[in-house]
C-alpha cells in the first residue's frame, strides 16, 4: 500500500509533480517511523486545519528555535504530509519542526490559506514551549505556494498583531522556490482557483509589502527551476534591496523546482545549512543577511 493512502485524492497533476509528491510521502512516512513526533493536531475547526509536529531525537532541551514549514502544490493541491521529510535535518540542530496544513482552493479561496498559517503561528506562539521550543525563536518557510504563504506573512506584521502575535513574532522566513508576484506570469487557471474576484493580484503579493521590514528573509531558487519563479526570486531580492530589507538570495545550481524541495531532506544541502545557521543565531541572520549578499 502507498504511503498516506487514506488522505483523500486530489486532482491530477503534472508527471513530475506527481513523482515528486510520491515520493514526499514516501521520505516522510519513513521520517515518521524514525523520529519522536506528534501528529494531527488540531489549531481550527476545519479538517485542513492541522499541523504536525517533529521533535529532537533527545527529550528534556528547552529554549529551542522553531521551523514552520508550509507545502506547495500552487495553493490547489498538496498536503502536510509531503514536507515531514525534512524534519530530521532541522531537529537535529536541535529544533522543532512544524509541517502545517491548510485550506485549499478553489474551496477556500484567499486569504483562507493565508489565515490558517497565521492560526498555525498563533498556535506555536502559545503551545511550542510545551515541547521544548521558544515562542520567541519561531521561523516560518515553504516549498512554492508555501513560499507565498510564508512570506507574505512575514511582510504583514499588522497581521500578525491581528492575530494577537507581537509584530516581530517571526525571526525570519526561508522561502524555497517562492512566488511572490500574483501579477506576473502564472497559471491563470491556479489564479483563479486562488483568488477570489474582490482581491486584486498585487493585494496578495509579498513583493508589495517590503516597504519598512527588518524581518529577514533567504529566498531559494534553483537554476532549472521555473523560470517566472527565477525570475519572481531576482524580482523580489532587488525590491527587498531597494526598501532596505534584510535579505539574502541563494540561485542553486543544476536542480529544478522539485530536487531543490527535496534537498531539505539533505543536511548538508546549502539551503538547509543557510537555514539552520539562521535558525541556530538570530544575530548571525540578522547581521549577515543585512548585507544584502547576491
Amino acid at each position: 500500500m502507498r504511503p498516506f493512502a487514506w488522505l483523500p485524492p486530489q486532482p491530477p497533476m503534472s508527471p513530475a509533480a506527481e513523482a515528486y509528491a510520491a515520493e514526499c510521502l514516501r521520505a516522510t512516512a519513513a521520517v515518521q517511523a524514525r523520529t519522536r513526533h506528534v501528529l494531527d493536531m488540531a489549531f481550527g475547526p476545519d479538517p485542513w486545519q492541522k499541523l504536525d509536529l517533529y521533535l529532537p531525537e533527545a527529550a528534556g532541551a528547552s529554549g529551542l528555535p522553531t521551523l514552520l514549514f508550509m507545502h506547495g502544490g500552487y495553493w490547489t493541491h498538496g498536503h502536510k504530509e509531503w514536507m515531514g521529510f525534512m524534519a530530521p535535518a532541522f531537529t537535529s540542530l536541535p529544533a522543532l519542526f512544524i509541517s502545517v496544513g491548510y485550506r485549499l482552493a478553489p474551496a477556500a479561496k484567499y486569504p483562507a490559506a493565508l489565515e490558517d498559517c497565521l492560526a498555525a503561528l498563533h498556535w506555536a506562539y502559545h503551545h511550542v514551549a510545551d515541547y521544548g521550543g521558544d515562542p520567541q525563536r519561531l521561523f516560518v518557510g515553504g516549498h512554492s505556494a508555501g513560499g507565498h504563504l510564508a512570506t507574505l506573512m512575514t511582510l504583514r506584521p499588522s497581521l500578525l498583531i491581528a492575530w494577537g502575535l507581537p509584530a516581530a513574532a517571526i525571526k525570519g522566513c526561508i522561502a524555497v522556490s517562492g512566488v511572490y508576484d500574483l501579477s506576473g506570469d502564472l497559471p491563470q487557471d491556479r489564479l483563479r482557483a486562488f483568488l477570489p474576484p474582490q482581491v486584486s493580484a498585487a493585494e496578495a503579493s509579498p513583493i508589495a509589502y517590503v516597504a519598512g521590514n527588518r524581518t529577514p528573509l533567504l529566498l531559494v531558487v534553483g537554476e532549472h527551476d521555473f523560470p517566472v519563479l527565477r525570475q519572481q526570486a531576482y524580482a523580489m531580492a532587488a525590491a527587498l534591496k531597494a526598501a532596505g530589507s534584510p535579505y539574502e538570495l541563494l540561485d542553486l545550481p543544476g536542480v529544478d523546482h522539485f530536487q531543490i524541495s527535496l534537498q531539505g531532506a539533505d543536511v548538508h544541502s546549502p539551503w538547509v545549512q543557510r537555514a539552520r545557521k539562521k535558525m541556530g543565531s538570530e544575530y548571525i541572520f540578522t547581521e549577515e543577511a543585512r548585507k544584502n549578499v547576491l
